[in-house]
């Protein structure tokens, strides 16, 4: 990042962003491991139920991970792009605000970001009561939060040391 007039930045994105993709990659090994298809070529799967939920648990953990990468990224893009002030100032808005402030007009990533900000805050403050209207499935919003951060990382050409 450039805009940290000479002095070394030392941050946990890697660590973040690592966090969130082993959860991710466990999760889908955890709900591969537990599928088996059905016996004498009939269609459809065998799903064997997991005591321990650990792709279930490993969903939120992705989801949560991705973000703090979120947020950690994007608060390293604005200060190296804006500036601290602006950091400030956008610090408490939300994501799809703080991605368009950094020039981001794509609308698949505004509306990801707006998805996840939702699913993220009925997770993490468990206020996923208060919409009777929409059962989800953890691992689904699990691989969008995973779709989130690498579109985000592929638009602002973030080098991630994967």
């Amino acid at each position: 990042m450039a805009g940290n007039q000479g002095c070394p930045i030392f941050t946990n994105l890697m660590v973040f962003y690592k966090i969130a993709k082993e959860a991710y990659v466990s999760m889908n090994e955890d709900i591969n491991s537990g599928r088996k298809p059905k016996p004498g070529g009939e269609p459809g799967w065998i799903i064997t139920y997991d005591p321990d939920q650990k792709g279930f648990k490993n969903a939120f953990i992705t989801i949560v991970f991705c973000g703090v990468c979120l947020e950690s990224l994007l608060h390293l893009l604005i200060i190296d792009r804006k500036g601290i002030q602006s950091f400030k100032e956008y610090d408490r808005k939300p994501l799809e605000d703080k991605i368009q402030l950094l020039g981001c007009d794509d609308q698949s990533i505004i509306k990801l970001c707006k998805h996840f900000r939702k699913i993220r805050r009925e997770i993490v403050h468990e206020k996923a009561h208060l919409d009777f209207e929409k059962c989800r499935v953890a691992q689904k919003e699990a691989t969008k939060a995973m779709d989130l951060i690498d579109k985000v990382i592929a638009h602002f050409k973030v080098e991630m040391d994967k």
